[in-house]
């Protein structure tokens, strides 16, 4: 559908565009909130592209933006907060490593925007109340576990200190739990209207998944933190009376 091809171009200039400028400023400060912004503009694009205003495509609309607004601004505070990230020291001042970040954050916005691009081209989309439950679920765990570890971040001085309260009482990365919840949601609410090869647009949830579970999220997370922790009796028996994501599951 030449529609998704557009959208991957305007998804690819737009981190091209914020790749040049935290490059030559050598700064991370648009690398999270560009890519919430590339999903409000997909999601106003399709929206107006496709004209009906109806009930279901302008909730879903709003569910995006929604998510976007939170999720931006949050980790543009947070950054503008911590001055830069650390994940991108090893590769920050490569011009050619720095832009395959860009590059392949394009790709992985346009795989999770599937559902979302292809429910809005869907004039009568129809409005799912469980998986808008659903998504609104995984909203509100996510929003509670980011301001609760940062809260705590701010609050606590000691560094070797780690947050095992509220949310993260028996899950170590709720956040990530939230994320993957609201996108099982975008995926639900659509699949009503989807036909054919449509149906291939389940890897946005997968991917999600597969991220966040098998790549860059937890793994990596774990990683860091058993070297960080390392020797910390109080951490250990954290991590054997905790789950990663799922209690009694993973």
């Amino acid at each position: 559908m030449n529609v998704l091809l557009i959208a991957f171009v305007l998804i690819t200039l737009v981190n091209i565009l914020a790749y040049l400028w935290a490059y030559s400023n050598q700064s991370d400060h648009l690398t999270d909130i560009s890519y919430s912004a590339c999903f409000i503009f997909v999601a106003l694009y399709f929206l107006y592209a496709f004209g009906s205003l109806s009930t279901g495509r302008v909730m879903l609309t709003l569910m995006i933006i929604l998510w976007g607004l939170r999720l931006g601004g949050f980790l543009f505070y947070r950054i503008n907060t911590m001055g830069k990230d650390e994940r991108f020291d090893s590769f920050r001042s490569s011009r050619t490593g720095f832009l395959k970040f860009w590059l392949l954050q394009s790709i992985s916005i346009w795989i999770i925007s599937l559902p979302l691009m292809l429910g809005l081209t869907k004039v009568d989309l129809g409005f799912s109340t469980i998986f808008f439950l659903i998504w609104l679920i995984g909203f509100v765990i996510e929003s509670v576990a980011d301001y609760q570890k940062f809260s705590f971040r701010q609050h606590t001085s000691d560094k070797l200190q780690f947050i095992a309260t509220g949310l993260y009482k028996h899950i170590r990365h709720p956040n990530y739990l939230g994320e993957i919840l609201c996108w099982i949601g975008v995926f639900g609410y659509v699949s009503a209207s989807l036909v054919g090869l449509e149906w291939l647009s389940i890897i946005s949830p997968m991917w999600v998944i597969i991220l966040l579970v098998s790549i860059s999220g937890i793994p990596l997370i774990e990683v860091a933190n058993s070297t960080k922790y390392r020797n910390n009796i109080a951490f250990d028996t954290y991590t054997k009376q905790s789950w990663r994501l799922l209690p009694y599951i993973y």
